[in-house]
């Protein structure tokens, strides 16, 4: 990763209007919810890790992905930044904890698959709202 091109700067695309740009956020976070039930599934329900654990270990493989989609697709930047990646993964971060949060509270209620999700819609209105703000302004 790196924050300077080599060689010749490129100018730097402009940025996609918030609903453009919420809508590539809304397919790249659909992918990652794929990653982070299959990891879920493998670490939670295969290896029978404790929940909670498995949930952040899980949203965490989440996030590693869908930086690299918002990166490289929705935001067309298509030149990865430690100083974005280390943004979207402290936004991330507050999602984490919301998902986390939801999930384990609903995971009493209801089958932990359907608890993730219920997890994953809370912590990624976080997500968007301040990494469309803050990490790729």
């Amino acid at each position: 990763m790196a924050d300077e091109p080599d060689g010749a700067a490129r100018p730097p695309r402009a940025k996609p209007p918030w609903r453009a740009a919420g809508l590539r956020f809304a397919v790249v976070g659909g992918l990652g919810v794929l990653v982070n039930l299959a990891v879920l599934e493998v670490v939670h329900g295969q290896l029978g890790v404790l929940f909670a654990l498995a949930s952040a270990l899980a949203t965490e493989a989440a996030i590693v992905a869908n930086y690299l989609g918002n990166e490289l697709w929705t935001f067309h930047i298509r030149r990865l930044s430690l100083r974005r990646f280390a943004q979207f993964n402290l936004v991330a971060l507050a999602g984490l904890l919301v998902t986390v949060a939801v999930a384990t509270g609903a995971e009493r209620l209801v089958d932990y698959r359907l608890a993730q999700l219920a997890g994953i819609a809370c912590g990624a209105l976080v997500n968007f709202s301040v990494n469309f703000r803050w990490t790729w302004r």
